[in-house]
């Protein structure tokens, strides 16, 4: 396991040296064996080392006899009741500053960390890819991977990346951290469909690149304030975005921001919908009573997220819909850079284009009907298509 990261037994090494040799070795297997900016994401070792909060929690929040009776009892797997959060800031603290020295971590209470800390595993396997099946000599960045079997079965290295099409807001930690909280099924493929810095600013262009394609990943980068460090936040939409001026979605949406590396813990925050209503996404254009952009979460006027249709201007409030607090350092944000990146396409029959598809006249009027349905007016023209030719001869 030494040799695996490059660490030599015979010295004493700290867990946290251990743990940046692994996240080294595990990201050149990641995202097209490219390392990318892994020097500059300080924040993933303290994450992989605070992950397992509840376990972590409970041997640093309790007194030295506590500590030894939920060693032995094992009783790790939830969050310590009555901690707030400057206790919990406190006890991680002083996890990560017995993780820096070598020997001040106890052989009990790695093996706490290690029977809970699932990541480790994954960055583990990612690893002994790396090493044991390396990339075929004269193979390029985008001719696809060696992996061990049981990695391809489980999909812990990552989703596959066309080389030309890189990040400019997710580095490859960010983006395998944020990949453990996707559906299994949109981890496997990703393509950037649209980037501000390369396609140029424009929400013509962000609409047609990301309406109807399938699940998405939004990211943003807010316009920094002076002296502060701009934050990376966004959303991951699981069902295909369409012009509705109403709510529509899946619960599997998510809202997340990236925590700078002297926040704790570091790295993605992620906010899941608490069932508290379906206000999952909302994505409307061309109207001139109701709010034209890219929504998640809230209420009208108040998103979780708000891309404005003007494309210069979005806002982030917390939002009960996934339990969530502002993304963004202020409320109302300019927007720097925006990237979407399809991460699970829709599968469609040609008769399903959406230029083929007979609309209702409900359907064709989508401001109009808005309006009919916050009067709790019935539409019993919903179903009913437009007249046609052949419909008016008859």
């Amino acid at each position: 396991m030494y040799a695996l990261v490059g660490l030599g037994a015979d010295k004493p090494s700290s867990l946290e040296a251990f743990v940046e040799c692994m996240c080294q070795a595990a990201m050149k297997r990641f995202w097209n064996g490219q390392a990318g900016q892994l020097s500059t994401d300080g924040w993933l070792v303290a994450w992989v080392l605070t992950r397992p909060k509840g376990a972590l929690l409970q041997v640093y929040g309790n007194s030295e006899s506590q500590k030894q009776q939920l060693l032995k009892h094992n009783s790790l797997g939830i969050t310590m009741a009555g901690l707030d959060d400057e206790s919990s800031s406190k006890h991680l603290e002083e996890w990560l500053a017995d993780a820096a020295l070598p020997g001040h971590v106890s052989a009990d209470a790695w093996h706490v960390w290690w029977q809970h800390s699932a990541e480790f595993h994954e960055l583990v396997c990612l690893a002994l890819s790396h090493t044991l099946y390396p990339r075929q000599p004269g193979s390029t960045a985008d001719s696809g991977l060696v992996h061990l079997p049981r990695i391809a079965e489980h999909n812990l290295r990552g989703p596959q990346l066309d080389s030309a099409h890189t990040s400019d807001l997710l580095s490859p930690a960010t983006g395998w951290a944020l990949s453990r909280e996707l559906p299994q099924e949109a981890r496997l493929s990703w393509a950037r469909v649209y980037s501000s810095k390369h396609d140029g600013r424009s929400w013509s262009t962000f609409k047609k690149a990301i309406e109807r394609r399938g699940s998405l990943l939004v990211l943003v980068r807010e316009m920094p304030d002076e002296g502060c460090a701009p934050r990376v936040f966004g959303t991951y939409i699981d069902n295909d975005l369409t012009r509705n001026p109403g709510w529509h979605g899946s619960s599997l949406n998510l809202l997340f921001t990236i925590h700078p590396g002297d926040k704790l813990p570091p790295g993605p925050v992620v906010y899941r919908t608490t069932g508290f209503n379906d206000h999952y996404q909302y994505f409307n254009y061309a109207t001139k009573t109701l709010p034209n952009g890219f929504g998640v979460g809230g209420q009208l006027e108040h998103f979780g997220l708000w891309i404005d249709s003007g494309f210069t201007n979005g806002h982030s409030n917390a939002a009960a819909t996934f339990d969530s607090k502002p993304l963004s350092t202020h409320t109302e944000f300019t927007i720097d850079a925006i990237e979407a990146w399809l991460v699970r396409p829709t599968q469609r029959l040609d008769s399903d284009d959406e230029e083929g598809v007979q609309k209702s006249a409900v359907e064709s009027n989508p401001e109009a009907a808005a309006m009919l349905e916050m009067a709790n007016k019935t539409m019993y023209s919903k179903q009913l298509p437009l007249p046609t030719a052949d419909m008016e001869t008859n």
